[in-house]
């Protein structure tokens, strides 16, 4: 009940801490998306609800903290998630090159559903627009995807004493039992 209590305020730091880390370090042109790295973090740890709760809640408040329009990001961190969720149903999702490659491709699928969707919806061409700036970024996600993996699975083994693996962490079929 307290991962449901505490999700909305810790999305919020977390947008705003990628936000403002982003601002500093690219003067606003990459856009450090950790909050897509929770995402596939949580399609391949947590159990349905658990992370269909997450990506929606995270897609939500970066909706309303970014200025985008309203369910765009909610929408395709839901879909990001659902990826994630079932390819760790049938892979071994613990290999770090794997990690890099799939969040390469997460990225690459955001960026294709922002432009499409911008494309329909407004008639607008954003790769005209814009340099194509989002190869550099997915690379920067992809490395910082690999790093927080690392880091979440070693401060798993100092919380717990070891790291547990995956089957283990959600339960057998990873399917929430309460329904």
């Amino acid at each position: 009940m307290i991962y449901y209590l505490l999700l909305p305020f810790l999305s919020i730091i977390l947008v705003v801490l990628q936000i403002s880390i982003a601002d500093v370090l690219f003067s606003g042109r990459l856009i450090l998306e950790i909050s897509l790295i929770v995402v596939i973090y949580a399609g391949f740890r947590l159990d349905i609800i658990k992370g269909l709760t997450l990506a929606f809640i995270l897609g939500f408040v970066y909706d309303c903290l970014a200025g985008s329009v309203l369910g765009l990001f909610t929408s395709i961190y839901v879909v990001i998630f659902l990826c994630s969720f079932l390819v760790s149903m049938g892979l071994s999702t613990e290999k770090m090159y794997f990690i890099a490659l799939f969040s390469l491709f997460c990225s690459f699928l955001k960026e294709i559903l922002v432009i499409l969707f911008y494309n329909y919806a407004y008639g607008l061409d954003i790769l005209k627009k814009t340099p194509l700036i989002f190869i550099p970024q997915a690379v920067l996600i992809s490395l910082l995807a690999v790093l927080f993996f690392y880091l979440m699975h070693r401060t798993e083994g100092f919380l717990y004493g070891k790291a547990f693996p995956v089957k283990q962490r959600a339960g057998a079929g990873r399917l929430s039992s309460a329904a």
